[in-house]
């Protein structure tokens, strides 16, 4: 096998995307001892490059590499026992997908009763939406649903591969659509300007089928990510309401997020490309790229934006930064639709590390469980957060 068809069967693994016939040749390749420089190579490059401030010295990465190419298989995520151990697991967290700092991984040395994370597999989210049309009817959109669905007065509605896009062909009838996604749900769509929209679980957007007017604009819940088609002369708008917080944003530019769940303290709109202007009562702030601006007790804090963390969840990750736990299950809890209670109090577990959202939650909840700071009970779609100290 050329080292060229080793980095492909490689990066498909990673995104699990792997065949069982390609994967028994990658694990032949692997086996062989043929590319373990090239396997060293890639190990280090996830170590340093997917891992945010995880601090790696010299002496952990040859501890590391030594315990990945001395194992035979990889383990599963469990407790850390020891440093030693702590190389094995994070071996088999790279070999996973599942990629945690070692800040996060190994907290303590000392040792844990084993972990009670039932075998119950809560699937990960997936392309699904419901589309309500202006007369309310209702047409369920999936990844499978392919082709012409419906007709809003001179605007075509088109479904494929997960991806609605609406036609219009003139006209000035102006007629409103509402996608929703659920907890466990995602979708992209076009408008009929050209513009580009992905919402996240648990959101919804409200659009026209055709822009007609001066101004462009529709209204949005929960968590989207826009590309605006630019038309100067045709301002675009998004209408934003969470709760008892609502704000308004005017595109300037091209590519931003809103963060507006009902649940979140905050509301956060963080510019990737462009610009924008955020404006709530008679406050009005001009965001330049990279920047965020979160809205809290009426008051907007415009500040450096994580545009990893951000953006995780466009790009089917869940990424955490000294993130504190509850923050950590409410997204868990939109993509896996679960129901989380907690058991004892919760609020200085504050973890950091990347997560496929490819993977199930029961492969995910062992990862978080082997920092050995937080403990799960599942039952069901039920579950239930404790402190690991009381176990």
């Amino acid at each position: 096998m050329t080292a060229q068809e080793l980095k492909l069967l490689l990066d498909k693994y990673k995104q699990n995307d792997i065949t069982p016939d390609e994967k028994n040749r990658l694990f032949s390749a692997i086996n062989s001892g043929e590319h373990d420089e090239l396997l060293r190579a890639d190990i280090l490059d996830s170590l340093k490059s997917d891992v945010p401030g995880a601090d790696w010295d010299q002496e952990d990465h040859t501890a590391m590499l030594e315990a990945i190419f001395q194992a035979d298989q990889p383990e599963p995520l469990a407790v850390v026992k020891s440093k030693r151990r702590f190389y094995l697991y994070a071996a088999a967290a790279v070999t996973a997908g599942i990629i945690l700092t070692a800040s996060l991984l190994y907290k303590k040395e000392t040792e844990r009763p084993p972990t009670l994370v039932k075998t119950q597999v809560l699937a990960p989210g997936s392309n699904k939406a419901m589309l309500t049309l202006a007369d309310g009817t209702q047409i369920p959109l999936d990844s499978a649903v392919n082709g012409a669905l419906a007709q809003q007065g001179n605007t075509r509605i088109n479904n494929a591969n997960g991806n609605l896009s609406y036609q219009a062909n003139g006209g000035s009838e102006v007629m409103y659509n509402t996608v929703t996604t659920p907890h466990g749900g995602q979708y992209q769509l076009t408008l009929a300007d050209g513009s580009k929209v992905w919402l996240n679980a648990a959101s919804s957007i409200r659009f026209p089928t055709a822009f007609v007017g001066e101004e462009r604009q529709v209204s949005i819940t929960g968590e989207a990510y826009f590309e605006i088609a630019p038309q100067s002369d045709h301002p675009f708008f998004v209408q934003v309401k969470a709760a008892d917080k609502d704000m308004t944003v005017k595109v300037l530019g091209t590519s931003f997020n809103i963060m507006a769940y009902a649940d979140e303290q905050t509301v956060k709109t963080t510019l990737v490309e462009g610009a924008v202007q955020v404006a709530h009562g008679n406050q009005k702030n001009i965001l330049k790229p990279g920047l965020e601006a979160s809205l809290a007790d009426n008051t907007f804090v415009i500040a450096p934006a994580d545009l990893e963390q951000t953006l995780a969840w466009k790009d089917g990750k869940f990424r955490f930064r000294s993130t504190n736990i509850k923050t950590i299950m409410r997204q868990l809890s939109r993509w896996y639709d679960m129901d989380v209670a907690y058991n004892g109090d919760v609020s200085d577990i504050d973890l950091t590390g990347v997560i496929s959202r490819r993977e199930d939650a029961g492969k995910l909840l062992k990862a978080l469980e082997a920092t050995q700071r937080v403990h799960f009970e599942v039952n069901g779609h039920n579950v239930t957060v404790s402190p690991a100290t009381l176990h």
